[in-house]
């Protein structure tokens, strides 16, 4: 079925792209002014908050709950400066540079070679969260006015 829905929108992207690309403009101004105007800063966080995203026992947390510290750490599976390099393609000193930066201004914590998600990171990003979920919102309403044969960039 995801195969299917890929050929579909490949298919019909012309008519799709409209929906998608907006709303990720958007999540990409909000990261680069959420990040200081740095978006290669940004992409390095997102690597580091997706670990924690990732992790089976944050699906149960409450966002609220988070963002207001009645949960203290956040549970999350780790990364390191090389693994975010290869999946990237940022050059790995930018990343360690970055990540530096980013344990610095405590959005990311380093114990040894891993890195993790903090909750000031979590918070901090309250201003990218809005346009994840547009875009999100607006991906959905694309491929569905496609089932619907309808105009998937309008709304």
């Amino acid at each position: 079925m995801p195969n299917d829905l890929l050929s579909r929108l490949r298919e019909d992207y012309t008519r799709v792209a409209k929906g998608f690309v907006g709303p990720l403009l958007d999540v990409l101004a909000a990261g680069r002014e959420a990040c200081g105007g740095d978006l290669d800063r940004f992409h390095v966080l997102l690597v580091i908050a997706q670990r924690t995203a990732e992790d089976r026992r944050t699906a149960g947390l409450n966002l609220d709950d988070l963002l207001e510290g009645r949960v203290e750490d956040l549970p999350s599976l780790t990364t390191n400066v090389r693994s975010i390099a290869e999946s990237t393609g940022i050059p790995k000193e930018t990343v360690r540079r970055k990540v530096a930066a980013l344990v610095a201004d405590g959005l990311v914590r380093r114990e040894g070679n891993e890195l993790s998600y903090t909750r000031l990171g979590l918070q901090r990003l309250s201003s990218v969260r809005e346009p994840i979920l547009r875009f999100a919102v607006r991906g959905h309403q694309a491929v569905t006015a496609l089932d619907l044969d309808e105009d998937p960039g309008a709304g």
